[in-house]
């Protein structure tokens, strides 16, 4: 016999928030990290700016005012710019700083070797030569011949922009800074920003758990209610379809049992007196009665629910079936004994199989049936396949049978996350598929 277990609950409040709350870590970790590489470029680029800045305030006010024609040439002028550069501009962070006229010599350089040679500058320190621009910052190639005294101080940045001589000659002013401090400034201000980055995304995770769990209890309150009102209808149903055979059984059928038993006892007494055709034709119509209260007795052993729960799924199947094996049809019951499921599966497994046997008898002209119960992976299959004479799906289908308990049944099949498919042609035969995703609850051992 088919095994059964109480109805369980749906899946657990706990676990689906944690299984929210899981994916939201991911996702927030995700984030985090490309805001924080994001910030970090933004720090670095802050680090940049500030490092222009510098150029600029070296440029034009420390510079500037000492920055003369006699400056650029030996002689006095010469050695105060000089001083002036290595006492108030050169420090841990600018290590090299160079002035170059629109040739592409180095008027001054704090590196004495520089000073007259000459190089090819490139046509953006040109442009920017004399002009307004703002400064020019860029990673300094220390392969070119121009940075060989570089070499020693590792990684700089090389910014330049132009400027001018009190008499207005347009000049070049370009300094050399550490790279290592643009990093270590751009760290400083990518750690003060981090905390407030990773404590806002803390924080918005944070609240995502009591709004996931409210979310997930209402979710599981409405799931449960639905399951309640699919019971109920079902229950609903069951209660009407045995009120219906009550009344058969008791009124109809009762009643065309006596009228065929009176008709066979007028037929007796036809024949007595001599009127045989009376006799033959009043038998005739007895035999068809009793004939059409079997047909009725089979309709209410189809239409009333058995004690399913009590008995199980192969035992009501089985006398679902006998309902076809009165009219000569073949069946065959394939239910396996290894698997529990829920009540609500069970019933829905058995009112398939009803509405199935109820279109075969009424349409299929069927010889043989198979009623086949089958596990796959976490999936339960269940089909109703006939030998009969099957109809066109293209030109209506199910529907162009009529087949209004299908398209009932087809939404109670929705509800618990199953689908319900007809495969069927003109002489082929019908297959009824019922597919219960996750059905299957336990397995026995």
């Amino acid at each position: 016999m088919f095994g059964r277990r109480p109805a369980s609950g749906p899946a657990s409040v706990s676990r689906a928030v944690a299984s929210f709350l899981i994916a939201g870590l991911i996702v927030f970790t995700v984030i985090g990290g490309l805001f924080a590489m994001a910030e970090r470029g933004q720090a670095v680029a802050e680090a940049v700016r500030d490092a222009r800045s510098l150029t600029s305030v070296e440029a034009y006010d420390v510079v500037g005012p000492a920055l003369t024609d006699q400056a650029l040439a030996p002689g006095p002028g010469f050695d105060a710019l000089d001083r002036l550069v290595r006492d108030r501009v050169l420090g841990k962070q600018i290590v090299r700083v160079k002035i170059w006229d629109r040739t592409g010599r180095v008027l001054y350089s704090d590196a004495p070797a520089l000073i007259g040679r000459r190089f090819v500058l490139e046509r953006a320190e040109r442009d920017a030569m004399g002009g307004d621009a703002p400064p020019v910052a860029g990673v300094t190639d220390l392969g070119q011949l121009e940075n060989t005294y570089e070499r020693q101080f590792g990684k700089l940045l090389q910014v330049y922009l132009g400027i001018r001589t009190r008499t207005g000659t347009p000049l070049l002013f370009e300094t050399y800074q550490r790279y290592d401090a643009i990093t270590a400034n751009s760290q400083r201000m990518w750690r003060s920003s981090l905390p407030v980055l990773v404590g806002g995304l803390v924080l918005l995770y944070l609240v995502q758990a009591p709004l996931a769990y409210r979310m997930a209890r209402r979710l599981r309150t409405s799931q449960e209610q639905r399951e309640q009102l699919l019971l109920s209808s079902l229950a609903a149903s069951d209660h009407e379809r045995r009120r219906i055979a009550s009344d058969l059984h008791d009124g109809v059928v009762q009643g065309l049992a006596g009228a065929s038993y009176t008709l066979s006892a007028a037929a007796d007494r036809a024949r007595a007196a001599g009127s045989h055709d009376l006799a033959t034709a009043t038998a005739r119509i007895a035999v068809d009665l009793r004939r059409w209260v079997r047909e009725l007795r089979s309709l209410v052993v189809t239409i009333t629910p058995p004690a399913l729960h009590q008995q199980g799924l192969l035992a009501s199947l089985t006398d679902l079936a006998a309902t076809l094996e009165s009219r000569g049809v073949a069946v065959t019951v394939s239910v396996p004994d290894d698997v529990a499921f829920t009540e609500a599966t069970e019933s829905l497994v058995y009112r398939v199989a009803q509405e199935g046997v109820r279109n075969i008898i009424r349409h299929a002209q069927a010889g043989s049936v198979a009623l086949e119960l089958s596990q796959q992976a976490s999936d339960l299959v269940f089909t109703v396949a006939d030998d009969g004479e099957g109809f066109d799906l293209a030109a209506g289908g199910a529907r162009g049978r009529g087949s209004v308990g299908l398209e009932l049944l087809t939404a109670l099949v929705a509800d618990q996350n199953g689908t319900l498919t007809i495969a069927s042609g003109p002489g082929c035969g019908t297959r009824l598929v019922l597919t219960l995703s996750g059905a299957r609850d336990t397995v026995r051992t």
